[in-house]
């Protein structure tokens, strides 16, 4: 059985060698290690991301998410919209392959609108990730506002038009193919409870984004009060609810997380961002091609937005800006990075996926260009408007 590339130790591993060419002394280079896994920053990012894991295998043991799509088909009249909002509302918890678990209603519902493989492979995919660019749960997002000391809020806000882009990219080229097909008319009484069942299952989703978003409060803080409602409300045997906890505590995350903190540390002390900042100076080279190309290479290479964020933005510090980061260049980084973990061959969602509806590759590649170049236009467009 082929083994798993650890990304974390590798990035260790690297700002290990880093300091040594930099010319660290080694106890040094060991003292940065061991501060900035223990610094406040990297502490709280640790917990954030361990707390979203639980309460997304919390919400998903309970059947929340299956609730809410069920309650939605009651007060919505597009078909065409019932299909995304499975996908749409996965996307809302950060969980490996999730598109995975919308799969089998965008089938069935698919199959009676007769779709393609590939457009049910298309839209079970694109749906399921419109939130990554702005949504406070997702670690890339998380790991970003540590790595740039910026709240995450901040980034989300900025991030918006990306999000919208993606929505709006998904009609266009995805649901606009669709024939209008009414869904059976509902009771107002039927109307209702549906209503109700949904903000009854959809309460901590919801709550995050008020406690974050609008009270403004820590993520951890917000996660952690949400969190304990949730064990209070649901209702799952002790057995169970200890074996849950005990499978969202991972260790590869832990390490992925840490070792970002320490590669940010060990190239601000070693003066190595400031000599990047200068060669890039000294070619006359537009900031804007690094801050889209390298994320978009690292995202396209390994499907995962952590890793993104985590091998480039502390190399891009220097474009971005240390103490005030320039918000539009993070979208920017932010979009070329993403852009290429959506067309990585190596992304989980997409192989499962594909392999779930029987889809083309390459045909879904073809459907997925033209809205990724849209939400990348969208970024450049906001970047240049700003810049002059």
């Amino acid at each position: 059985m082929k083994k798993r590339i650890d990304l974390g130790s590798i990035i260790l591993l690297v700002s290990f060698l880093v300091g040594i060419f930099s010319r660290m002394q080694i106890t040094t280079i060991l003292e940065d290690f061991l501060f900035a896994a223990i610094e406040p920053t990297t502490l709280k990012l640790v917990g954030s991301i361990l707390l979203i894991f639980i309460l997304g295998n919390l919400l998903n043991e309970g059947g929340n998410l299956r609730n809410i799509n069920s309650s939605l088909e009651t007060f919505i009249k597009d078909r065409r919209v019932t299909l995304i909002i499975p996908s749409a509302l996965i996307g809302l918890l950060p969980v490996a392959a999730g598109a995975m678990l919308s799969a089998p209603i965008v089938e069935e519902s698919g199959s009676k609108m007769g779709l393609t493989a590939e457009n049910k492979t298309f839209l079970n995919y694109w749906f399921r990730h419109i939130w990554e660019y702005t949504w406070p749960l997702y670690p890339g997002l998380i790991l970003a506002s540590a790595i740039l000391n910026v709240p995450v809020r901040r980034i989300a806000i900025a991030q918006l038009p990306l999000t919208l882009a993606a929505i709006l990219s998904g009609c266009i080229f995805g649901l606009r193919r669709i024939p209008y097909k009414p869904s059976s008319r509902k009771e107002k009484r039927e109307i209702t409870k549906g209503i109700f069942n949904f903000i009854l299952n959809a309460w901590p989703i919801l709550a995050v984004v008020f406690f974050v978003l609008v009270l403004k409060l820590e993520l951890i803080l917000s996660l952690l009060i949400i969190l304990l409602f949730v064990l209070i409300t649901v209702r799952i045997k002790r057995k169970r609810l200890l074996i849950i906890i005990k499978n969202s505590l991972s260790w590869r995350m832990i390490l992925l997380l840490v070792s970002v903190m320490v590669f940010k540390r060990i190239l601000e002390n070693s003066g190595l961002l400031l000599r990047i900042s200068e060669i890039f100076t000294h070619l006359r080279i537009s900031p804007l091609l690094p801050l889209f190309s390298i994320p978009l290479f690292i995202g396209s290479l390994t499907g995962v937005t952590q890793a993104f964020v985590g091998v480039t933005f502390p190399i891009l510090l220097p474009f971005i800006g240390m103490n005030n980061p320039n918000l539009t260049y993070v979208m920017l980084a932010y979009a070329g990075g993403f852009a290429g973990v959506l067309l990585s061959p190596v992304h989980l969602c997409l192989i499962v996926t594909k392999d779930y509806f029987k889809a083309d590759l390459f045909r879904v590649y073809k459907l997925l260009l033209l809205p990724i170049i849209f939400v990348v236009l969208v970024a450049f467009m906001i970047v240049f408007v700003q810049r002059f």
